[in-house]
């Protein structure tokens, strides 16, 4: 029987804007590089994946040089200092409308509740300013373990917290689902941009689900 549900934070409970990928996407842009914005999203999500600790923000260093070997681009020095040289990090925050009933409804069924997170210390004032730390049994943030998705550890910590089995619901399937099945958990991969659009297996908003874990939870 399902004991924990393990929650994202970034682009999951709460929004950016502009988001981090939406910055890079500019960055090719005024360089040139007129690429779909998912191609982006997805190239650079790839190469953060290929870190398993994080920076000294708690964020996944990414090779710039990987990111866009993955869009099949020659890393030249202009771009290269170009992507270095930006702020690539998450734009103003707010809270989607369905967060508060989907926290609600985990704690109506009495799981226990443990934020894990990719994160900088950030996220503590944003818990505060959403009102959103009461609903948490466990917070398990990469800058404070010192690992980032999609490192099993991180999930590992989680389990300590929350307990097994568990369910993890996020939005980076490279980083999210992944990191989870690593570690033997269910994942709940959330799609609310249609940036996987090959994927079919996942839900495009926290209402589907809580809909879910409901029936898992049975």
């Amino acid at each position: 029987m399902l004991k924990a549900v393990f929650v994202d934070f970034g682009n999951t409970l709460v929004g950016f804007k502009p988001v981090f990928y939406e910055k890079v996407h500019q960055v090719m842009k005024d360089n040139g590089y007129d690429i779909e914005l998912r191609k982006v999203f997805r190239a650079f999500v790839s190469a953060m994946a290929k870190n398993q600790y994080p920076n000294k923000d708690g964020h996944n260093p990414v090779d710039m040089r990987e990111f866009l070997y993955y869009l099949k681009i020659y890393p030249r020095e202009s771009l290269l200092n170009a992507l270095s040289r930006a702020d690539l990090r998450d734009g103003e925050a707010f809270i989607y409308d369905d967060t508060v009933e989907f926290l609600e409804g985990l704690k109506s069924l009495n799981l226990k509740i443990v934020l894990v997170s990719n994160a900088s210390p950030r996220v503590q004032d944003l818990l505060d300013q959403f009102e959103l730390r009461k609903y948490f049994d466990g917070l398990i943030l990469s800058y404070e373990v010192r690992a980032v998705k999609p490192n099993p550890k991180i999930f590992s910590y989680a389990i300590l917290k929350g307990g097994y089995p568990a369910v993890h619901i996020g939005d980076i399937y490279e980083l999210d689902y992944v990191g989870a099945r690593r570690c033997y958990i269910e994942s709940i991969l959330l799609d609310r941009e249609n940036l996987y659009p090959e994927i079919k297996d996942k839900v495009r908003n926290l209402k589907e689900a809580l809909r879910i874990i409901e029936k898992k939870a049975i």
